[in-house]
């Protein structure tokens, strides 16, 4: 602890630091003096740190179910005191905060320190969360050894939480009050507090690991395919994935089983192997309680590039201006012809860039070919974001874009809106798009009788070969030529977060690298050379697109390509894994 002689001589030494002067070595702990260099080296404002907020953090994923009964017993013994205890993220945000009273609540939150909040070093300075995590042990920063101003009136007791199995750091655990009130003990019970996260956190996994292995081995009993399971960070392969599979391989198996979501259909897959090889992907998710404890995988191998069978596939459907056989895909087609035919309201259900627009637009085209077909941009600069009339007129059709986004002051203006149109005649066809999660304001969803989802890219791999090409001819009317066999396996090992709206920018991207000819892999953009299925910030995709640049260049030579960077070997191959860089 620091008397209050020594916080005098702390604060005067950081005064020192700050001002470039040397500081001596006897006054600041060795762990506090490194944290204050590495926040100058990251442009760290000692007066008003920029501490920035992330909306998906997950606030209620397995590190907070673990931690929460460790949470309840810490609130319980610091009833009496004014101590605060807090749980963030491997990357520092706030998960949850658990105040003693009021009035520690509302200090807290002068200063940010709350759910979804990054308390990361290089955000919030020298402070128990974000040296914690930078130094991988637990931690007690005390007054003026804090790098910014405002944290200086505080005490933190931060300790990291450890996966069991890995040892990776996947959290913090942090005790936090005013300096006045510290106490050594807080180390002690943030460490004991880690622990028994940890504990928890084991049996979770356990639990989650039993059920998985158990499906694993019933799988491998009855196949005589590649098997491989995942769950979290532990991945098991019978003696058939083994000599198949890759770490590429395995990486975007691994990659599968983290998008994979409860409500996703058990549709084949399909995946390009790094050997050439095509593989159809058979996934059992594995289901404990109401949430995914993992999954397990059955990889078919083929020489050639695999096809549905004519019973899941089924003929075309021939709607303007939109393409696919793949089953999801006809499914959504032909519920959106049929309430086009009908004139049904429709909500237009899918994740951004799937093709909800294109897919109303073709429905119109193919079935009220001589209508007018308007688009209202619900979330566009227009407020209210409606016309002035609307006059029915024969064919016409009426499509509410981003409807989930609309403003809660105009839902009284878009409900007028929609019982005059459903009540005109003739009839228009009005349809809405939403998210995938399928939210509709409460008092519009009565307007819409039917529905139909439309499917991600990556449950319609099959439509891939088709989209390229009529994506290329719709940018480029007069140009033969489609994309090469190595092309089209990297497209195809791609995740695709954006979906078709993202394959038609890279189609576009590649067409103006090669204006000519046929599309080679080294023509595609270096976000397609990557098997992650995270969305990207853009500083990430710019350290990405480096890397895979600083690879290429080097002719796939790491040592080479990581001096190049400036980087050490070892961190090129964890952002090698981070990005899915193959």
């Amino acid at each position: 602890m620091l008397t209050s002689d020594r916080r005098t001589r702390v604060a005067a030494a950081r005064a020192r630091f700050l001002s470039s002067e040397p500081v001596p070595d006897s006054v600041v702990r060795d762990t506090v003096l490194t944290s204050w260099r590495r926040c100058r080296m990251a442009g760290v404002d000692i007066s008003a740190p920029e501490v920035p907020y992330a909306n998906d953090v997950d606030l209620r994923g397995k590190l907070v179910r673990c931690a929460s009964p460790v949470l309840d017993r810490l609130q319980e013994r610091l009833t009496d005191l004014p101590v605060t205890a807090a749980l963030t993220d491997e990357k520092g945000r706030l998960l949850d905060r658990r105040d003693t009273g009021q009035d520690l609540a509302r200090t807290w939150d002068r200063v940010y320190f709350a759910p979804g909040f990054s308390y990361a070093e290089a955000h919030a300075g020298t402070n128990g969360v974000g040296t914690a995590l930078e130094e991988g042990r637990p931690v007690f920063v005390m007054g003026p050894e804090h790098f910014t101003e405002r944290s200086s009136q505080f005490a933190c007791a931060g300790a990291p939480i450890r996966n069991p199995l890995t040892r990776r750091i996947e959290g913090v655990i942090n005790l936090s009050c005013l300096t006045e009130y510290a106490h050594p003990m807080m180390a002690v019970l943030a460490q004991e507090a880690a622990h028994d996260i940890e504990q928890l956190l084991l049996e979770d996994g356990s639990e989650r690991q039993r059920a998985v292995l158990g499906t694993f081995l019933a799988v491998s009993r009855r196949s005589s395919a590649a098997v491989m399971a995942v769950c979290g960070d532990s991945v098991m392969m019978n003696e058939r994935a083994s000599s198949l599979l890759t770490p590429a391989d395995q990486a975007l198996v691994r990659s599968m089983a983290t998008d994979l979501r409860l409500d996703d259909p058990s549709l084949p897959l399909q995946m390009s192997l790094v050997d050439g090889r095509w593989a159809r992907v058979h996934c059992h998710p594995v289901v404990r309680g109401t949430a995914l404890a993992g999954a397990v995988f059955e990889l078919q191998v083929t020489e050639a590039r695999p096809r549905l069978s004519p019973a899941r596939s089924g003929p075309a459907l021939a709607l303007p201006g939109v393409v696919g056989r793949s089953p999801l895909w006809l499914k959504a087609a032909a519920e959106a012809r049929d309430a086009a035919r009908r004139a049904e309201p429709l909500l237009l259900i899918g994740e951004a860039g799937t093709g909800k627009l294109a897919l109303a637009k073709g429905a119109h085209q193919d079935v009220r070919t001589a209508g007018r077909f308007l688009l209202i941009e619900c979330d566009g600069p227009e407020h209210p974001p409606l016309v002035d009339t609307v006059a029915p007129t024969p064919g016409l059709t009426v499509v509410l874009r981003h409807l989930d986004r609309l403003p809660a002051e105009h839902l009284p203006a878009v409900d007028s809106l929609l019982t005059d149109l459903l009540g005109a005649s003739p009839k228009p066809w009005v349809v809405a798009t939403v998210g995938a999660d399928g939210t509709v304001p409460t008092a519009l969803l009565h307007h819409f009788t039917a529905d139909a989802t439309v499917p991600p890219l990556r449950h319609r791999m099959d439509d891939l070969e088709a989209l390229v090409g009529a994506l290329m001819r719709r940018q480029a009317p007069g140009r033969r030529e489609s994309c090469s066999e190595d092309a089209m396996r990297v497209l195809a090992r791609n995740a695709w977060p954006g979906n078709v709206a993202e394959l038609r920018d890279v189609l576009a991207a590649a067409m103006r690298q090669r204006p000519a000819g046929v599309i080679r892999s080294e023509d595609l953009p270096a976000s397609c050379r990557t098997t992650s299925r995270r969305v990207l910030s853009p500083m990430e995709a710019l350290e990405r697109d480096a890397i895979v640049r600083a690879l290429a260049d080097a002719g796939g030579n790491k040592r080479v390509a990581a001096a190049a960077l400036g980087i050490s070997r070892s961190s090129l191959y964890r952002k090698m894994h981070t990005y899915g860089i193959v």
